[in-house]
């Protein structure tokens, strides 16, 4: 989960200085050397201690990937703690787990970028995370996808009548995919959510009193952005509002996935965030990008193959 800065950065590679901590020397080798290879200047560290004392404290990093679970001291505080230090410092978090999880730790930290180390390890989506980090530019599917070998749509939404044909809309022109009507249910979910928090902020505990028939002006219509290409497809979201806020993001997640003593979620009655659940019980990657009180992007992304599909 990425939000703007205020100034985009250029990237030269070889100025740019990256820490790898990971207390499995063959992954903190494969990863270290991959981003050696791309002209990166790469250093590694097998725990949070040596990271910490023997690499930060005498050198500045750019930007820090830690796996989550190692001994001594987790990811989770670990980068917890370079924010507190070093707080121009990047940081991603890597795991091969579940990133549900980690969602209550996540919050706890403040941690937005989470990496799912997937078998096998998906390079092309590192560069990708890396690169939007490092530069700035966050928004946009396009760099996600090779522009030769890729097929892309855009659509404007504006009539807060239409959402369910626009969703099916947007459904129809992407490649055959499984689950064609759950696809349609998450894309209506998050156009509403664009719609009516991000251009009108209504309010989710007014929904009985929300007004459906109006159209929104080109300027506050939300773009959609579809591509697909041999391996996955996806789907850009964007609203010019900018309300979107990380940790309530997390904390709609969390309730949702939490259970009660009756096994139930905590969040079964809450009048807001079930369009981000349900967007990840049915897709593989879910990207919120966010410049505040400007435009939120929410990407999401499914494989169609199993290499990586499944990885959420």
């Amino acid at each position: 989960m990425s939000e703007a800065v205020n100034s985009k950065t250029i990237i030269d590679k070889k100025d740019i200085k990256l820490l790898v901590v990971d207390d499995q020397s063959d992954v903190r080798g494969m990863i270290g050397n991959y981003l050696e290879d791309l002209g990166y200047s790469v250093e590694q560290a097998e725990g949070a201690r040596s990271a910490l004392d023997d690499k930060m404290a005498k050198k500045h990093f750019d930007l820090v990937l830690s796996d989550i679970n190692m001994p001594e001291m987790k990811g989770f505080e670990l980068l917890k703690e370079i924010s507190e230090r070093w707080p121009e410092t990047k940081r991603i978090l890597m795991t091969a787990y579940n990133v549900e999880d980690y969602l209550e730790l996540a919050m706890k930290h403040d941690i937005g970028n989470i990496f799912v180390k997937t078998i096998p390890f998906n390079f092309q989506e590192l560069t990708t995370v890396l690169e939007k980090l490092l530069s700035g530019e966050i928004f946009g599917i396009e760099r996600y996808f090779d522009p030769a070998n890729t097929t892309q749509k855009k659509y404007l939404i504006k009539n807060g009548m239409d959402l369910e044909s626009d969703a099916r809309r947007i459904v129809g022109g992407l490649p055959v995919v499984d689950k064609s009507n759950k696809l349609a249910l998450v894309f209506i979910e998050i156009l509403a959510n664009a719609i009516f928090y991000g251009v009108r902020n209504e309010k989710a505990d007014k929904k009985d009193t929300w007004n459906y028939n109006f159209v929104l002006s080109d300027e506050e219509a939300i773009i959609v952005t579809s591509m697909h290409d041999s391996e996955k497809f996806a789907v850009s979201i964007m609203d010019k509002g900018g309300r979107l806020k990380k940790n309530d993001v997390l904390f709609w997640l969390h309730r949702q996935l939490h259970v009660d003593d009756n096994g139930l979620p905590v969040g079964v009655f809450d009048s807001h965030g079930r369009g981000f659940f349900i967007a990840r019980q049915y897709i593989d990657r879910m990207v919120i990008n966010i410049d505040k009180n400007k435009q939120t992007e929410i990407i999401i992304m499914n494989f169609c193959s199993d290499t990586y599909k499944g990885f959420k």
